[in-house]
């Protein structure tokens, strides 16, 4: 079975590399990772480049899941635009879909700025959330 590369991205800014399933098992194993129920938005500049997928739980805000504001700002660094509405809960990052309309691994560019990312906004989402 093949994986992919994919990124945990915790509501307090954890950073955990996974493996998940290509293909069939990519729902059941991301259901785990999100804590519900799995919804995958694809998020890309309006020029088609830069695409990044996101799986949420879908149930997030109905469950008062907390905003997720590391993974809602790396969405609109992607998009170069804001989101009208933040992520909740904990998210995966995943690579965009390739020509057969399988996710691929989370871009090497993203994997290595997003730890500096994510450092640089701790200690302003430190506070907007304590």
């Amino acid at each position: 079975m093949s994986t992919i590369r994919a990124i945990r991205l915790d509501v307090d800014g954890r950073i955990t590399d996974l493996e998940v399933p290509a293909g069939d098992g990519l729902s059941a194993a991301l259901r785990l990772v999100v804590d519900g129920w799995v919804e995958i938005a694809h998020y890309g500049r309006p020029d088609g480049s830069h695409r990044l997928s996101v799986a949420v739980d879908s149930d997030g805000f109905a469950r008062e899941k907390q905003p997720n504001l590391f993974a809602t700002s790396m969405v609109a660094a992607v998009r170069l635009q804001q989101l009208r509405y933040p992520l909740v809960g904990d998210v995966v990052l995943l690579g965009a879909l390739n020509h057969a309309l399988q996710h691929t691994d989370v871009p090497k560019p993203v994997r290595e700025v997003l730890p500096q990312i994510v450092n640089a906004l701790k200690p302003r989402y430190t506070a907007a959330t304590s």
